[in-house]
């Protein structure tokens, strides 16, 4: 069994300013590294095999600042784990989100299949992380893998692998910024425990 401890990436000046990134592929702000670098003396003591992560500067960066308190452990990235492509939405603010309300409660109501415009669903983001994270299982039994991503990727996981259908009335049952385990066993992936502490 592959154990998966996923944790979404520091803050970045577009996180801060409420703007939708999507894959636009942004540095973390100071206040991100102040974060990842706390994490990584928070994750000290645990003993992990490596570590894997989106291959967006945002996620790398997090965890090469959290690997400098590991003691360097190998690390791998994997495109599959990016962010959900919000096609003509990204770079949206809160103000501009407001204007677009119609049109977004609508693909709410979709859940997985919700879509922005030229972009990709959440159901394609599913599908793209967990394969990622079956693959990886595949050279990486028995360990334990801290994962840098991204809130929409741990999001799908965490909806998908509770058995809720990602539809407005159903609470998110994930926090910002907590660790989430996820465990990989036999071609198959689990839900373990979400919200454990940095």
């Amino acid at each position: 069994m592959t154990t998966y401890f996923c944790m979404r990436h520091g803050q970045t000046d577009w996180n801060r300013d409420k703007r939708i990134q999507g894959q636009t592929d942004t540095d973390l702000c100071d206040e991100g590294r102040e974060m990842a670098k706390k994490w990584g003396e928070s994750l000290a003591d645990n003993h992990f095999d490596c570590i894997l992560t989106s291959g967006l500067s945002r996620a790398v960066e997090t965890a090469e600042i959290i690997n400098k308190a590991l003691g360097g452990l190998p690390m791998h990235t994997d495109p599959r784990l990016a962010e959900q492509d919000w096609g003509e939405w990204t770079g949206l603010d809160k103000a501009a989100f407001k204007d677009l309300k119609k049109q977004i409660k609508k693909q709410e109501y979709k859940g997985f299949e919700f879509c922005p415009p030229n972009g990709e669903s959440r159901d394609d983001v599913l599908m793209r992380a967990c394969d990622a994270f079956l693959e990886f299982s595949e050279e990486h039994e028995d360990e334990k893998v801290l994962v840098v991503t991204h809130n929409g990727v741990l999001k799908v996981l965490a909806y998908a692998l509770s058995g809720l259908e990602y539809l407005p009335n159903e609470t998110c049952p994930i926090k910002s910024y907590k660790v989430h385990r996820i465990e990989c066993f036999e071609n198959e992936i689990a839900l373990g425990e979400i919200n454990m502490e940095l």
